[in-house]
């Protein structure tokens, strides 16, 4: 009797370990994503305004395995400030409600924005970090600094804006 239960028993572990790595095995973790979107700056080190130089790139940030590229592409202002467009993405932390990255060594927050209430609804539902030397707590959003974007002055009000491809 006690061997028939120890049979059993055996069965039963191997059944459940079979299942638990045909669930597990199926479904591997994803390890790729792309977000677009754009990068807006303004000399006026607040999202309106702007004294003499506003600007807005197209942002495309590809992922692989937590590592990738961050890639800008100037849509419009006069004249390119950025020394470089292509930056590299490590430690990519995603979480329902903010993605946390360091960009060139520099860490990054991004949150997401149900309502955006700098540019009216603009970009609802888009991950956005922004900060300016001048801009009020109201545009603060996430954790950013223009000392990331090399040929950007201090103060300049740099706001990064992200949706899933």
């Amino acid at each position: 009797m006690s061997y028939l239960y120890l049979t059993v028993i055996i069965i039963i572990i191997i059944i459940a370990v079979a299942l638990v790595l045909l669930f597990v095995g199926s479904s591997p973790p994803i390890t790729s994503k792309v977000m677009e979107g754009t990068f807006f700056v303004s000399d006026a080190g607040s999202s309106h305004g702007g004294f003499e130089y506003t600007a807005e790139w197209n942002v495309t940030l590809t992922i692989s395995d937590g590592t990738g590229t961050l890639k800008l592409v100037q849509r419009i202002g006069l004249g390119d400030p950025l020394k470089n467009h292509e930056y590299q993405v490590s430690e990519l932390s995603i979480e329902t409600k903010k993605i946390s990255m360091k960009i060139d060594g520099q860490p990054i927050t991004i949150i997401f924005v149900e309502k955006d209430k700098i540019w009216s609804g603009e970009y609802d539902n888009y991950f956005i970090a922004s900060w300016g030397g001048y801009a009020p707590s109201e545009e603060m959003i996430g954790t950013i600094s223009p000392k990331i974007f090399t040929g950007l002055p201090d103060h300049y009000y740099v706001e990064l804006r992200l949706k899933q491809a």
